[in-house]
């Protein structure tokens, strides 16, 4: 049987004994969320810089194959000679342009995610796809280069799908200006691409196979 002096004893150290176990309990806590909160920020800094990395792939493509049409095709109609060259130009710039997207995009896919965080691993899938459409298109591009005259809806689609899932992963507040980063990726720019739409002039598709 506890004794009077005892039991004091027991409630008087009881109180501070639990306030700091709820102490450690809620330190412990508020250190898991922001650690899990400097993850995400790190995860979203590598996932970023790979699709930049990717995208500066794909405009550097679209540069090489859009100079190459302007070189041949602005001068009217071409000698078959010509034509030879303008269309092997084209094979080899696209041919060029999936290994260096490829490339880009192997970056993409091999971000680590921590499994929880399914936010971005949705948004790293939906570019990895669309990546892959440009990879698609490089290729057909590389064996017949009038492929680059027609419009691809994929490259379309995969841009617009990826961009809401990029903006949404995030994280907040956030580190590394990601948000500003990702604003830029999907900015509309002026180009023969906009919005991410492919497939080159009909006018200078003309001048190629006139």
């Amino acid at each position: 049987m506890m004794r009077d002096d005892e039991g004091v004893k027991l409630s008087s150290w009881m109180p501070p004994v639990l306030g700091f176990a709820v102490f450690l309990v809620t330190l412990f806590g508020f250190g898991i969320v922001v650690g899990d909160w400097a993850s995400r920020n790190l995860e979203m800094r590598a996932l970023v810089s790979a699709v930049e990395d990717s995208e500066s792939a794909m405009e550097w493509t679209d540069q090489q194959i859009q100079s190459i049409i302007k070189e041949y095709g602005a001068n009217g109609a071409l000698t078959k000679d010509q034509q030879t060259k303008a269309w092997d130009a084209l094979s080899e710039a696209a041919y060029d342009g999936n290994l260096a997207i490829s490339a880009a995009g192997a970056q993409v896919a091999n971000v680590t995610v921590l499994p929880w965080h399914g936010d971005i691993t949705r948004a790293k899938d939906a570019y990895v796809a669309h990546n892959q459409a440009w990879q698609d298109y490089m290729q057909k591009a590389a064996d017949d280069p009038t492929v680059l005259f027609k419009d691809q809806p994929e490259i379309n689609s995969t841009f617009d799908a990826a961009e809401p899932l990029m903006k949404a992963a995030v994280p907040v507040p956030a580190l590394y200006d990601l948000r500003a980063r990702v604003d830029e990726i999907f900015k509309p720019t002026p180009s023969t691409t906009p919005g991410q739409e492919v497939g080159m002039t009909v006018g200078y598709r003309t001048a190629l196979a006139s």
